[in-house]
């Protein structure tokens, strides 16, 4: 498999950036790459350019530092939250059969837990990107957390939506 180079990391943002996609650091061991700016009938075009670019410059995975020091550089960086505010997120999700403000305020964490179970992501890089909360130092946290959320995202993908289409008619 092809591997991208560390002289390879700006052409690389730049082309990226160049599709519309929008790409940043996270902190100071993560970055992001986004679509939500990108309307809906061109994200298809959208993922088709950016496979070509993972394409072109292969798995980035063991430059993931470098990616983040050059989007720094270039001030596409967001300050990840300190550890005293991993808690914005609850460890469990609510039980009720009913979506509570809570559902309404995590829908983005939701679909992202989603696309992550249907990409076969690994529950703890899940849990560390999206959760804020690290596997490592807090394992059984990370993994309740993550699969209450994902329960919740499943529940609501099925039922609650539905359900918040009900209320808007009445």
């Amino acid at each position: 498999m092809k591997r991208m180079q560390e002289k390879d990391i700006p052409a690389f943002v730049q082309e990226v950036v160049a599709t519309g996609c929008d790409i940043c650091a996270v902190g100071p061991s993560c970055y992001s790459l986004g679509d939500t700016d990108v309307p809906r009938d061109k994200r298809r075009a959208l993922y088709k350019k950016l496979g070509e670019i993972n394409a072109r410059y292969g798995s980035r995975d063991h430059l993931r530092y470098q990616i983040v020091a050059h989007l720094a550089s270039i001030g596409r960086y967001i300050d990840a939250p300190a550890k005293e505010e991993e808690a914005w997120i609850d460890n469990e999700t609510p039980e009720l059969a009913k979506v509570t403000p809570y559902d309404v305020a995590h829908f983005p964490t939701y679909a992202v837990l989603l696309m992550s179970e249907a990409e076969g992501i690994d529950w703890r890089k899940v849990a560390r990107a999206i959760l804020n909360i690290d596997p490592e130092r807090q394992p059984e946290r990370a993994r309740r957390a993550w699969a209450f959320h994902l329960a919740r995202a499943r529940w609501l993908e099925t039922s609650g939506c539905g359900q918040l289409r009900a209320d808007r008619l009445q």
